[in-house]
């Protein structure tokens, strides 16, 4: 079974240093209750770039809600999209799970 929870986004870029190109944040997504998928995109021709992103994550229940950051790393590959997987938790201590992502920072080692 396939189900998946969208996130928002605001716009998140890491500008590669020397080239003009950057590595953008298109969507951030829950996948199966407890995978975030964020998928970044570099528009340089020949570079690839490490990166690496901040994604807050919402857990809810009928009664409250609570937020975690999580932080994983990639390589955004030259001229194309790339998948950055982050295995969380289906459930948080008190049984809520996740409704929302947000990825919150995209940065790296050739970005400024």
């Amino acid at each position: 079974m396939f189900f998946g929870i969208y996130g928002s986004l605001n716009a998140q870029v890491c500008k590669i240093s020397d080239t003009g190109d950057n590595v953008e944040v298109f969507s951030a997504s829950i996948v199966d209750g407890h995978i975030v998928t964020v998928v970044v995109g570099n528009d340089s021709q020949d570079k690839s770039a490490n990166v690496t992103v901040n994604v807050t994550v919402e857990y809810k229940n009928n009664y409250n809600s609570k937020k975690y950051t999580f932080t994983a790393k990639g390589i955004a590959k030259p001229n194309q999209t790339t998948e950055i997987k982050i295995d969380i938790p289906e459930r948080d201590e008190q049984g809520r799970t996740p409704v929302s992502a947000k990825v919150t920072e995209i940065t790296g080692t050739k970005c400024l």
